[in-house]
């Protein structure tokens, strides 16, 4: 069997999860392992903690567009450095520079360790990574 790639599996990960407009579990179920632990910027989500994020998130984002700009797979761990447009329902936009680590087992994400920085947007945006 053709082990799949860390690189494919988060890119796969990010349109049919962060992209997506819905908030669909069998999909996160998919990707992302139960044991799943998440750091953003200090604030740590576990697997429940990070579908409350992905709902919240889809309250506030019409539209999400995410664009890699590097991406590098060393054993189970996959680097992206990456930029992420997002469109509020407001009609307000905002970009977001993410420098990331994920950590895959069996195909699954069960950690990513990530920093962001708000490129452009309003302050109460800031935290758009880790609200939950």
């Amino acid at each position: 069997m053709l082990k799949k790639s860390g690189k494919g599996i988060i890119r796969n990960l990010f349109r049919d999860v962060l992209e997506s407009s819905e908030v669909e579990l069998s999909v996160i179920e998919k990707y992302i392992d139960p044991g799943y632990i998440q750091k953003v910027d200090g604030v740590i989500l576990d697997y429940h903690g990070f579908i409350e994020h992905m709902k919240k998130q889809k309250q506030v984002i019409e539209a999400m567009s995410v664009t890699f700009i590097s991406m590098v797979e060393e054993s189970d761990t996959v680097f992206t450095n990456h930029i992420v447009v997002a469109k509020k329902k407001n009609k307000e936009e905002l970009h977001v520079h993410v420098i990331a680590q994920f950590t895959l087992k069996d195909g699954r994400l069960i950690a990513c360790d990530e920093l962001t920085r708000l490129l452009t947007g309003n302050e109460e945006d800031r935290n758009i990574g880790s609200c939950h």
